[in-house]
């Protein structure tokens, strides 16, 4: 026996060009058609601080070279 999406979900069209379009598990989409794109809710504090971390490990690194070349 074969799933079938159920039919009560809610259709979620893009902004712009209101193609149908997939949400991800978080929320927020990439419209396939016009590449519209739709974070998910709290995304920009989550890539906030991932850029925070992965600057002081490219720090730490560099120091680390730095070090071993002296």
């Amino acid at each position: 026996m074969s799933e079938s999406p159920s039919s009560d979900a809610a259709a979620v069209r893009c902004e712009m060009c209101k193609n149908p379009v997939l949400e991800g598990p978080e929320g927020g989409y990439v419209c396939g058609l016009c590449f519209h794109v739709v974070e998910p809710p709290g995304y920009a504090q989550r890539r906030a601080e991932g850029v925070r971390k992965a600057a002081e490990a490219r720090k730490a690194r560099t120091l680390a070279r730095r070090r071993q070349g002296s």
